[in-house]
């Protein structure tokens, strides 16, 4: 199914929470990506998602099924499973919503049976694997393109997450450990001098005991920005539990921890004000060229720019624009710079140097 009008949402939605969070899974799917409608559709979604608690947790556990069950789409568990769906479905033995919606509305169903196949298939990516036990346990929390979301742990520590974000969650014992698996985060850390707060991410850990700091990792950087308190940056070890001997680095506050995939590892002055500034929803640039600009406002839209002669790499830009709004930097830089937008690209926007006026 796909929607060629402007949707308001899913029809009906069931009282079963569950089944309602894998009816809204089912047509985000099918979506057309990028469509007015999908964006009415998406935003309609938002609002169901964000009235309770109960809502997301629903739709993790959906979306961890879903994934799960693509990824083991092959699996003689699964395809058994797939096939007692379906005829519980044609016998009549499921509701007429389920009927409707097949497969999507057994997502409970698939997340039994991804239990059993993390005992079933001990060969199953082991990354994968544990993001699926994470989201069914509620221990995941993630956002979307140009989504940000904010989240109270357990022992009051906020964590707020920018676009396209993920983190997974581990209280044991006696540490409070959290996975950053991709995209963003600030962490705003309750003071618990027992339990270290230690944040995993690309190959090394940040160890706090109660302070503020932003972790953002991508695939050519790492970074680490401190704002209250003090942290410590390791490599990550071989027992998550045991706090570092030698720590690679300690930040103060207003130092930032960088670490790009072609240079060595180090420590200098942030302007925290700028690094943050996504967490009110916007980002600013200072000096910045318009290669690394672009690439940062691509992250908060699926609307994708593309520069479409590398001489246009180099230019410097300064600024600050709004996190999701493409038109807006676009603009501001076709009037600025002798740029144009190439015409009849339907599925980026293309930029290229302003063809000369004839006279």
């Amino acid at each position: 199914m796909k929607w060629n009008t402007t949707p308001v949402g899913p029809g009906p939605l069931p009282d079963d929470i569950d089944e309602a969070a894998a009816r809204w899974s089912e047509v985000l799917h099918d979506a057309d990506a990028g469509s007015d409608g999908e964006r009415t559709l998406r935003a309609a979604f938002e609002a169901w998602r964000g009235r309770s608690q109960d809502h997301a947790a629903a739709f993790r556990r959906v979306e961890s099924a879903r994934a799960l069950a693509q990824a083991f789409s092959d699996a003689p568990e699964m395809l058994a499973l797939r096939r007692e769906t379906l005829t519980r479905a044609s016998r009549g033995r499921l509701s007429c919503a389920a009927r409707s919606y097949g497969v999507s509305i057994a997502a409970s169903l698939f997340a039994v049976a991804a239990i059993g196949l993390l005992i079933l298939r001990p060969d199953a990516p082991g990354r994968m694997v544990r993001g699926v036990q994470d989201a069914i346990a509620g221990n995941a929390f993630e956002t979307g393109v140009g989504q940000r979301s904010v989240v109270t742990l357990d022992d009051g520590s906020v964590v707020t997450l920018n676009t396209d974000s993920r983190i997974s969650v581990h209280y044991e014992g006696n540490t409070r450990a959290v996975t950053l698996e991709r995209g963003q985060a600030l962490f705003k850390v309750a003071k618990d001098r027992s339990r270290p707060f230690i944040v995993t991410a690309d190959g090394r850990q940040v160890t706090a005991l109660g302070t503020e700091f932003e972790v953002h990792m991508s695939e050519r950087l790492f970074e680490v920005t401190l704002l209250e308190g003090r942290v410590s940056v390791t490599r990550e070890r071989a027992q998550p539990t045991a706090i570092a001997a030698a720590p690679t680095s300690e930040l103060q506050p207003g130092q930032q921890f960088v670490a790009l995939a072609t240079t060595a590892p180090q420590v200098r002055t942030a302007d925290v004000k700028r690094e943050v500034s996504w967490r009110h929803g916007q980002v600013v640039f200072q000096n910045e060229s318009l290669a690394d600009a672009v690439a940062e406002i691509n992250r908060y839209s699926r609307d994708q720019i593309v520069l479409g002669d590398t001489r246009l790499a180099a230019l410097k830009i300064s600024g600050a624009f709004n996190t999701g709004d493409t038109d807006t930097f676009v603009d501001a830089v076709t009037a600025y710079f002798p740029i144009e937008r190439a015409p009849g690209q339907r599925d980026a926007i293309v930029l290229k140097p302003r063809a000369p006026e004839r006279g």
